[in-house]
């Protein structure tokens, strides 16, 4: 499995109801298996975790040259989300891949949703 090609819902001028949306993804586990989607700096990340137990995501970090060249690497940044409970973060140009898109895997088949504003 590979990861899924997600689209980021739009927040419109009058809010939106997050605790009612159908537009969350539940995500394939494991590494490389999670999804992807298109960078852009203002948009949001909703993180909801409906499993019977934590949720681990994996936000990818591009390793760059200038670090690897002198043998350091940066590990890729995870969010460990309860059970039922809903995490929201802004994104960093760190999550940049060089095709333009973010990475993001989960250990579990919790969901994902990008609001962009």
């Amino acid at each position: 499995m590979a990861r899924a090609l997600i689209t980021p819902v739009a927040l419109t001028k009058t809010g939106y109801n997050l605790s009612d949306s159908s537009d969350f993804t539940v995500m394939g586990t494991g590494a490389g298996n999670g999804v992807q989607f298109a960078f852009d700096s203002h948009d949001f990340i909703v993180l909801k975790n409906g499993t019977g137990g934590d949720a681990v995501y994996t936000f990818k970090i591009l390793p760059e040259t200038k670090y690897s060249d002198f043998g350091v690497t940066l590990p890729d940044d995870t969010i460990t989300v309860a059970t039922t409970k809903t995490w929201v973060r802004p994104l960093s140009v760190i999550f940049r891949q060089t095709d333009g898109k973010v990475y993001v895997d989960c250990d579990v088949a919790a969901s994902i949703l990008v609001l962009s504003p």
